[in-house]
């Protein structure tokens, strides 16, 4: 019998009370309820989560950050393609206005370059840690309620198969222009749709380096890219480092 995949886990840097720590947490992994001790800011490099709170939900994906204050319990479900995660870990702030939120990401980008930073300096830079802290601390104009039922309809659509998304089809069915579609969905969802399709896809292929030790060739092959330089070139715009350099992490 198969035994259950672990996550992996690996400290980046560390100063004055705070840690940065990259994350993978295998498909369909489940953390029951539980609270942190510290105050922790995550953004999500790639796949995707359901967390639940006593009183709230979230289904995040790629480029979402989210806040828990210390003692905040919740619990966690991991999508298909699993969750690449960047956390920072702090001492607690004295009653946050809002103990726990996901939103849309204003900096992955920069998120992405400072992971790479994070490894090169050896976790001895305290700038890099400190301006990642700052990445994810920014605001993103995410507007506020929930998106109309037919823009949900839409996200779930690309979620169920980012390999064949046929926008117009989308807007057909939805009754609208697919111009409105496009702007609406990245109003709410916080990055287009052509985005959001290459993130999934970018899910589908670090899930198999990370959890089925993939080639970088199978991995290109399993999550749609051209070829191996495609997937490489994805895996650094959007997480900071090669498929080689991303299986070291945890090695």
């Amino acid at each position: 019998m198969t035994q259950p995949l672990t996550p992996k886990r690996r400290s980046l840097a560390r100063f004055e009370g705070a840690e940065a720590v990259l994350s993978y947490y295998p498909s369909g992994h489940v953390m029951a309820e539980h609270a942190h001790e510290c105050d922790q800011r995550s953004m999500i490099l790639s796949g995707g989560l359901f967390e639940e709170t006593p009183s709230q939900t979230a289904r995040p994906t790629a480029s979402h950050i989210g806040f828990k204050a210390a003692g905040h319990k919740h619990e966690n479900r991991y999508g298909p393609n699993g969750a690449l995660i960047l956390a920072v870990n702090a001492e607690p702030c004295a009653r946050p206005k809002t103990p726990w939120s996901w939103r849309a990401a204003a900096g992955a980008a920069d998120a992405a370059l400072l992971v790479r930073l994070m490894l090169e300096a050896g976790a001895e830079d305290d700038q890099v840690l400190i301006d990642l802290m700052g990445v994810m601390g920014e605001q993103a104009d995410t507007p506020p309620g929930s998106a109309p039922a037919w823009l949900m309809r839409v996200r779930e659509a690309v979620r169920d198969d980012p390999s064949d998304i046929n926008v117009q089809r989308l807007a057909d069915e939805a009754g609208v222009h697919r111009v409105h579609l496009s702007r609406s969905y990245a109003r709410f969802y916080g990055a287009p749709i052509s985005l959001e399709r290459r993130r999934l896809r970018l899910g589908q292929a670090v899930r198999s380096l990370l959890e089925e030790d993939a080639s970088v060739a199978v991995a290109a092959q399993i999550g749609g890219f051209s070829d191996q330089p495609h997937l490489a070139r994805t895996l650094r715009s959007e997480i900071g480092l090669t498929a080689t350099a991303l299986k070291a992490v945890f090695d």
